[in-house]
């Protein structure tokens, strides 16, 4: 598949995503389907896993061959991870729980498994089905850049978990009381992007590019049809602002900005319309009732101003 994308679009298009979000197709396999058929899902993820890395090393070779001038990144999705306090403990979950995030990046990068994961598999009696030539390929496989999603961070504590730990697949789970949450409780923390930032440049020493990055609000329209989602615009502005400072004061190489999404569309997490991304609001409800009109939010002409000015104008 990638050949062929190569092949017929290679001599337009230079910048190419591989594998969005694996980390959570791993972390939230269960939830997510892709577990069915697996007679033990938490040690048959790391064999699926271990095929997708195999899977990631021979598209990114592919690209390199057939794509001139072609360069290739994953799309880890980020979601940093906090110390609810200063208690050692709470800073050693965090720390640990963030290798369940980095160490997707950390194969991509290295080309190779880190030694803690190593470690958690023998600890946990973990058998991934390598066979002859595996490490050589992911070897063979690094990346040019790393793309990410961003959307909140989250804070752990060592005291146990005080909120659902499954819905972000984390141990101690709890609320970070510094930062506001949307209405579906994911906390909103432009620093928090600036943060992973410099945290992913400094581990991994490869230019970055956010892809994914916007709010779910519930929206409806007023009497003229129009949605002034000043919130959204304020989300974005402050994230922006925060990148700004990333490239600015902390050297970053960040390679560019997209946010989630341009268009309203059923939300991956939820599997609902009423959870609305986009800077165009599309009249459809969770029911699959409405005209699907298409109109433009305020956020649309505020998003082309920041286009048009690459950024520099908020």
């Amino acid at each position: 598949y990638c050949r062929v994308c190569f092949e017929n679009f290679g001599d337009r298009v230079k910048y190419w995503l591989s594998l969005n979000e694996q980390n959570m197709q791993i972390c939230y396999g269960n939830w997510l389907g892709v577990s069915k058929g697996c007679d033990d899902w938490f040690k048959d993820q790391w064999k699926i896993n271990h095929i997708m890395n195999l899977c990631h090393a021979k598209a990114v070779n592919a690209c390199h061959e057939m794509v001139a001038g072609g360069k290739i990144g994953p799309v880890p999705g980020c979601v940093p991870i906090y110390p609810e306090t200063c208690r050692p403990d709470d800073v050693m979950l965090a720390q640990e729980q963030m290798r369940k995030r980095y160490l997707f990046g950390d194969v991509y990068v290295h080309g190779e498994y880190p030694r803690y994961l190593l470690k958690w598999w023998e600890r946990d009696g973990i058998d991934i089905a390598m066979e002859p030539g595996d490490l050589d390929a992911i070897k063979d496989g690094i990346v040019d850049y790393i793309s990410l999603s961003y959307y909140m961070s989250v804070a752990v504590s060592s005291q146990g978990s005080t909120l659902d730990a499954m819905e972000h697949g984390l141990d101690g789970l709890v609320p970070n009381p510094y930062i506001k949450a949307t209405d579906w409780g994911w906390q909103i923390d432009p620093v928090g992007l600036r943060y992973s930032l410099c945290e992913m440049y400094e581990r991994w020493n490869k230019p970055l590019f956010i892809v994914e990055n916007g709010v779910g609000m519930y929206e409806t329209p007023d009497e003229n049809g129009y949605i002034a989602d000043d919130s959204r615009i304020e989300y974005l502005k402050s994230h922006i602002a925060e990148v700004k400072k990333a490239i600015d004061l902390d050297g970053v190489p960040v390679m560019g900005y997209t946010v989630w999404g341009c268009i309203d569309v059923v939300s991956f997490t939820t599997g609902e319309m009423k959870k609305r991304y986009g800077l165009i609001y599309v009249d459809g409800d969770d029911a699959g009732h409405g005209s699907y009109k298409r109109s433009r939010k305020k956020s649309f002409g505020w998003y082309q101003h920041v286009i048009a000015t690459n950024g520099e104008e908020l």
